[in-house]
């Protein structure tokens, strides 16, 4: 049974008590402070997994960052491996639950990432886990899985792994032959891979092996071997351990001298390393070598004091095996009084661990004990005081259990009222929490109540302003036209001189700027009342904008502007003529209005993919940046400034958008500030229904 725990515990403990990697983690951590966010997630795992032997603690530490950063960054894989190594320092530390947990949590996210190696890595934590605490059978299909999964990946090191796992499953089961083929095969893969400290565990967990086996000449040259490459690698605690394993041999061998000699070696370091959990055995081994040398006074040192240290760390096997050779070396010394103490205690420490039937086995042998002690007792007063001995020991399991369910229910009451007190705490901060926020809320409906009221008072205000606009608008187109009309009577009445002439003519120009503004400002406020939807229609497209065009030859040749135009001989379309005219007439417009004398403005059109696009191309001094801002704004003066005069309401570019929009099109401005503009237009074509 010692030898099947010393081989368990080995496997769990040799692959990660090697000590944290000084030189490795100062380097990764340097590393980390120079390297980009990208690589940052690598570098702070890999220094949570030098510290899981060592320093779980800091394994968390780092681990939760790199999962944490993994998360902002989006990763697509490996998101599952700091989980892992999350779950591998919570065993460490004891905390089975919150391991367990995680080792859940990682093959879950590995799936969702189709991760195969963290599925395998995560199946593999949790079968060590589920075997550590004893579940045998439920740790099994875990092994098994993880073994498929890196032997389909092809993860050498990861098969390497699954293998002594399973290794110490069969020995577990008694099963020797698996056991040794799986470390066999883990120690050939190792070998392939040439990791000096994955291939030294190997040799360890392989002699311990056959050193369950009886097999000691095997056992013997494995941790030899294990024994000269921790010598290579400097790894001082394994190196002593390796050497406490090939004493045990050595005196069980009856090479006693040689036990003792490579026993001290080993010993002198765990002393001196203080490793409580690693010094017990350590002194037991001492104690045994002192005790096939006849030195007897030396054995007991050592035993008790790893009976001592296996009590501080509650080492119950290595307390039972403490005690049975304290015995052993009683008798040897003739202390037949402290021979017999030391064996009851081992037998009642044996009771508290071992099922009913066993305790009454021991209960046999002590009475046996008691018997040889006692020199021509009476047969009767033996078994009553056996009788005795067996009622106090019942007694005081009783009253220990008594003490025990006593304990419990005090705990229960302790826990029911700091539950009860916390929940008239959480109750008083939700009464608070309501009573605020009805408080917030009575606010809201005030402000809400307040804002209805203005929200109305503008809406009054929005409509009181469209209709003075509408008004004025209209009533001011009437009188522009009458001073339109008598400016037209004045030139027909009689000859006029040029003065004259002249001034007639700014009068017609002013009252066509002015029903133009009219006109403008209508059909704004028209738009925004979404009154004047698109009607779509057939038509010629190439004849609309060639008719539009030859509206404006005689605005161009006042100001010596060349208007030029490529447009194709037909163009069957289907959309809105009229608001096409106008989206055409603003642009061409502007580019006349904004040119300089002599300069040219170009129209060009032609279909794709169904699509009219429209070009309006001129010379004049482009757009600023600034401009682009403002570009699609009512009532926006930009920076060019009209090269004859002319009167600019800044609605033009405002209504082209708006009628490009409800045509469902896009507008595009090329231009660079002093080189010219030229203004793109798609407009969809429209199915109709026939």
């Amino acid at each position: 049974m010692r030898s099947l725990l010393l081989f368990c515990l080995l496997v769990v403990l040799t692959i990660p008590v090697i000590g944290q990697n000084r030189a490795l983690i100062d380097s990764l951590k340097l590393k980390l402070k120079e390297t980009s966010t990208d690589q940052q997630f690598e570098l702070l795992n890999s220094i949570g997994w030098e510290y899981r032997f060592a320093k779980p603690d800091s394994t968390i530490y780092y681990c939760e960052q790199a999962y944490e950063l993994g998360k902002i960054g989006k990763l697509k894989t490996n998101l599952a491996k700091p989980l892992n190594f999350l779950a591998v320092a919570y065993n460490y530390l004891g905390n089975l639950s919150k391991a367990y947990d995680l080792g859940q949590e990682a093959i879950r996210v590995a799936t969702i990432q189709q991760d195969s190696n963290q599925i395998a890595y995560g199946n593999n934590n949790i079968g060590r886990l589920l075997f550590e605490q004893g579940i045998l059978s439920k740790s099994l299909p875990y092994f098994i899985n993880a073994q498929k999964i890196f032997t389909s990946t092809g993860d050498q090191s990861g098969i390497a792994y699954t293998k002594q796992s399973l290794a110490v499953l069969y020995l577990a089961q008694q099963d020797f032959a698996k056991a040794e083929q799986a470390l066999l095969g883990a120690l050939a893969t190792r070998l392939l891979l040439k990791k000096v400290r994955d291939i030294s565990s190997a040799y360890t967990q392989l002699g311990t092996l056959y050193q369950k086996m009886d097999d000691l000449e095997k056992s013997n040259f494995y941790f030899l071997k294990s024994d000269s490459v921790y010598q290579t690698i400097d790894d001082a605690i394994n190196l002593a351990r390796t050497k406490v394993l090939l004493a045990e041999n050595y005196l069980r061998q009856g090479r006693i001298s040689e036990a003792r000699n490579i026993g001290e070696k080993g010993f002198a370091f765990i002393e001196k390393s203080g490793n409580v959990r690693r010094l017990p055995e350590a002194h037991l081994l001492m104690g045994r070598i002192y005790l096939a040398e006849k030195k007897y006074g030396h054995a007991r040192q050592q035993f008790s004091s790893a009976l001592q240290l296996s009590k501080s760390s509650q080492q119950s096997a290595l307390q039972l095996e403490s005690y049975y050779l304290l015995a052993q070396v009683s008798k040897m010394l003739n202390n037949r009084q402290e021979e017999i103490l030391n064996m009851n205690q081992y037998l009642i420490l044996k009771d508290s661990v071992e099922d009913l039937e066993l305790a009454r086995k021991v209960e046999r042998l002590q009475f046996e004990l008691q018997i040889e002690s006692q020199e021509k007792e009476n047969e009767l007063l033996k078994i009553r005081q056996t009788q005795t001995e067996t009622l106090v020991s019942r007694q005081r399991l009783a009253n220990i259990l008594s003490v025990l369910v006593i304990v419990f229910l005090s705990i229960l009451a302790v826990l029911y009222w700091q539950i009860g007190k916390r929940r008239k705490m959480l109750n008083d901060k939700l009464a608070t929490q309501n009573d605020q926020i009805d408080s917030h809320q009575h606010e809201i409906d005030i402000k809400n109540e307040a804002l209805s009221k203005r929200n109305q008072q503008l809406s009054d205000i929005n409509h009181e302003k469209d209709t003075i606009m509408s008004i004025v608008a209209h009533d001011l187109k009437a009188p522009l036209n009458r001073i339109s009309g008598l400016a037209y009577l004045l030139e027909k009445e009689g000859p006029l001189n040029v003065n004259q002439m002249t001034y007639i003519q700014m009068i017609r120009d002013s009252t066509k700027s002015g029903a133009r503004l009219i006109a403008d400002l209508l059909d704004a406020h028209a738009m925004e009342e979404n009154s004047n939807a698109p009607s779509y229609q057939d038509f010629d497209l190439a004849k609309l904008l060639s008719d539009s065009i030859l509206y404006f030859q005689v605005v161009a040749l006042e100001k010596d502007i060349r208007l030029e135009k490529t447009l194709p001989s037909t163009a069957l379309f289907t959309s809105d003529p009229s608001y096409i005219n106008r989206i055409v007439e603003n642009l061409v417009s502007n580019a006349i209005k904004f040119s300089k004398v002599g300069s040219s403005v170009f129209l060009e059109c032609r279909i794709e993919s169904k699509n009219a696009i429209i070009k309006v191309r001129d010379q004049r001094p482009g757009f600023t940046d600034t401009d682009r801002l403002s570009l699609y704004k009512k009532f926006k003066k930009l920076s060019a400034k009209p090269t004859s005069s002319e009167s600019s309401n800044g609605l033009g570019l405002a209504i082209v958008k708006t009628l490009i929009d409800r045509l469902g099109g896009t507008i595009e401005l090329i231009s660079s500030e002093g080189k010219g503009s030229e203004f793109v237009v798609s407009i969809p074509y429209i199915e109709t229904k026939s």
